[in-house]
């Protein structure tokens, strides 16, 4: 009597989804058959089919509704475990993913950080039914894909520039195996300018500290390459985020998802690739911009000044020439101040902010405020005179765009009284020691012995009061010397030791 008892439980093993699944219409078609059977027996008004109005109003009333719930309940619960059911996931106001998400309305980023400007719903990543090691049913990224991710580096740059650590949502530009390249603006994938409606403009891609322009880079197994859709308002790849690991992936919006949802302000791609499409910097409308954020931080406004557009122009040009950005000018030998001195400006304090890309004013105060060390350059309340210049050209082959900032100010040296009053001092003796030194011409006999000697010493006496004049007027106006002044201070020395050995010589 085994045997049958297999059966059944096999039977009933394979049967019982199925009448599960059918269940509530097995009962429905049951009670309906039982009450036409009923009415046509009994009569319409007989109990029997009193007792069949009960049983409908006990399927439709619980067992429908606790049937449909159930395989609803349990296929929500299914969907939710395994990522096929879109999550709601906060984005900040910082501007990055614009014009796919809006811009924050604060004033700073650490304000527009803090600003949710939307909701969107995302897939869980990565999702699908894992067996044996591999996963069924999930999907798999591509470009274009939107994905939210955290790690480490975002963690470290959001706590410093928020105050508080939080994760990244940017596009997918790059797959391992992709090789890319960014030159003239344009992102250049395996070979072919990628086509990018997304972006807030064209031919705005430009490199950073990770990724700088026409190197071509391989991107790596298990790596990603990501960029915020407002390039030139978004840390990402190309800065000190680098690459992204697929394990630091959190959700993901595909590309085809996106399309008929947050496209609204896509662009038309058709004339990305002419020279039309770069873009041009209005300085006007950028010192406007930068006066406007150092009114905010209570700081000096700047005025342009054209000497200074002269300065930036010949420091854009040696950079272009010498692919030397460095400030000292390791290459092309012609520093800020040599570029100054040319173009017949001086100044005390001095700054200078080189940047490659094709900017606008928007966009480039933008970038600027983006990154905390020029944001602090910028802000400076040591200057007083700002110029930009703008100068197009190639580096290495590479096509660019070199844009100079210049900007210096005066602060009064404040030198000490204790300085002051050496200098006030050698001056003092130098003209009480003058005339005995000039009265030795009344003495032939000893003059024309020691005239060489004599001559030198009034010399140096007649150089050392003139030049210390001007050192010591200065210094009481609080005013900063030139630098034939400067350069005299060290002379100086030299002099005062050449008089002394002269008059020791004569006196012995």
């Amino acid at each position: 009597m085994v045997i049958p008892s297999i059966k059944r439980i096999l039977f009933l093993a394979l049967t019982s989804p199925f009448i599960l699944l059918f269940l509530p219409s097995f009962l429905l078609i049951k009670v309906i058959r039982d009450g036409i059977r009923a009415v046509k027996e009994k009569g319409f008004f007989s109990l029997p089919v009193l007792g069949v109005a009960v049983e409908l109003v006990v399927i439709f009333g619980f067992v429908l509704p606790l049937w449909v719930g159930g395989y609803y309940g349990t296929a929500y619960y299914l969907g939710y475990r395994y990522g096929f059911i879109e999550q709601q996931v906060s984005i900040a106001g910082t501007g990055s993913m614009y014009p796919t998400f809006p811009k924050g309305t604060g004033k700073t980023i650490k304000e527009q950080s803090k600003e949710i400007v939307g909701h969107p719903g995302m897939l869980p990543y990565p999702n699908g039914i894992p067996f044996w090691g591999r996963r069924f049913l999930n999907y798999t990224i591509s470009r274009g894909d939107i994905v939210e991710f955290e790690n480490n580096k975002t963690k470290e740059i959001t706590k410093r520039d928020d105050g508080q650590e939080a994760g990244f949502v940017k596009r997918v530009i790059a797959l391992p195996g992709d090789q890319l390249e960014i030159r003239d603006g344009l992102v250049v994938l395996n070979n072919q300018p990628l086509d990018e409606p997304y972006i807030s403009r064209a031919r705005s891609t430009f490199g950073g500290t990770y990724l700088s322009e026409c190197i071509k880079v391989t991107i790596p197994q298990g790596k990603l390459f990501v960029m915020g859709d407002n390039r030139k308002g978004s840390l990402d790849s190309r800065h000190e985020l680098q690459l992204v690991a697929y394990d630091d992936i959190h959700f993901v919006i595909p590309l085809a998802k996106q399309k008929d949802n947050l496209d609204k302000y896509w662009r038309n791609t058709g004339g990305d690739l002419s020279d039309s499409a770069k873009i041009k910097l209005d300085k006007d409308e950028f010192l406007k911009l930068l006066n406007a954020k150092r009114k905010e931080a209570k700081v000096p406004t700047l005025k342009y000044q054209p000497k200074l557009e002269d300065s930036a122009l010949r420091r854009a040009k040696a950079i272009l020439k010498y692919d030397d950005f460095s400030f000292d000018a390791t290459k092309s030998g012609l520093t800020m101040e040599k570029a100054m001195e040319q173009a017949g400006y001086f100044n005390i304090v001095t700054g200078e902010s080189p940047i490659q890309g094709y900017y606008d004013a928007q966009e480039l105060i933008e970038n600027q405020f983006e990154f905390a060390d020029s944001k602090k350059f910028l802000l400076n309340r040591e200057y007083q005179d700002f110029a930009v210049a703008e100068l197009e050209g190639q580096i290495n082959g590479c096509p660019t765009q070199i844009i100079v900032q210049h900007l210096a100010g005066y602060k009064p040296p404040d030198y000490k009284k204790e300085t002051i009053n050496n200098w006030k001092q050698a001056l003092l003796r130098l003209r009480e020691i003058q005339p005995g030194w000039q009265s030795l011409k009344a003495y032939p006999g000893y003059y024309e012995q020691h005239k060489k000697e004599v001559d030198r010493i009034s010399e140096i006496i007649s150089i050392r009061i003139e030049n210390i004049e001007k050192i010591v007027k200065r210094m009481e106006k609080n005013e900063w010397l030139t630098k034939e002044e400067i350069d005299y201070t060290f002379k100086d020395e030299s002099l005062s030791k050449e008089e002394g050995a002269l008059a020791d010589k004569l006196n012995s």
